[in-house]
């Protein structure tokens, strides 16, 4: 219910003539549902995950999809959130699209994230591990080298449904990893910075971003 509140308020922000980011989650996913309900005809869409691209045609936007190498820009960016800080640093990937998410997020002119009020917390890792995309080859190699530099635990991902890694729509491996304690926002450069490291959930560079949360009362507010 929280999830549709926040979509609908976010629809208010597509203009037509846009090109919308579609990110990925449940609440990225009834945002698209309610694109589709709101008829909004002249835009173009690009999904951040095959997940949200197949939703997308499923509901009867498949011809407004694009490839982010076919457009020129991205006017509005919509996603959803695993943690939020109040000064809005935020902790993504628990679906494991992180690297397309963070292209199109950080590429967007306006940035809406997307949370109900339990994701709101005081500092970023909470509840959640450290998201990091690996090129398979170096994923030991990168969780060593991940605990050698930060502490803590860095595991390979292989809760996904399947047998094996959890493998990205970009064919790479996740890394979770559990620091020691709170983080502090540089990490993120200083995560990508280790060879083999494709990306990471940490997203501290959209600090213009307007986060929609929605509280159990069905009230909104805008951060």
């Amino acid at each position: 219910m929280l999830k549709r509140l926040l979509a609908r308020e976010a629809i208010r922000l597509v203009k037509s003539g846009m090109v919308v980011g579609l990110g990925s989650g449940t609440t990225a996913r009834e945002f698209i549902k309610a694109l589709a309900e709101a008829g909004v005809d002249d835009v173009l869409l690009v999904a951040t995950s095959s997940d949200s691209e197949i939703l997308a045609y499923e509901v009867g936007l498949g011809d407004r999809l694009r490839p982010m190498w076919a457009v020129d820009r991205i006017d509005l960016a919509v996603d959803g959130a695993d943690e939020v800080t109040k000064d809005k640093v935020l902790l993504k990937g628990k679906g494991g699209a992180l690297l397309r998410e963070k292209i199109v997020d950080y590429a967007a002119e306006k940035f809406v994230v997307l949370i109900e009020e339990h994701k709101l917390v005081e500092r970023i890792p909470s509840n959640n591990p450290v998201p990091v995309e690996v090129v398979p080859w170096a994923w030991r190699f990168v969780a060593r080298e991940v605990e050698k530099r930060f502490g803590g635990v860095a595991k390979l991902r292989q809760d996904g449904g399947k047998l094996g890694p959890v493998v990205t729509d970009n064919g790479n491996y996740i890394i979770d990893w559990n620091p020691p304690g709170f983080i502090d926002p540089y990490l993120e450069d200083e995560l990508k910075a280790i060879p083999g490291v494709v990306e990471n959930g940490v997203f501290s560079k959209r600090r213009d971003a307007t986060i929609l949360v929605a509280s159990s009362d069905g009230t909104i507010k805008t951060l």
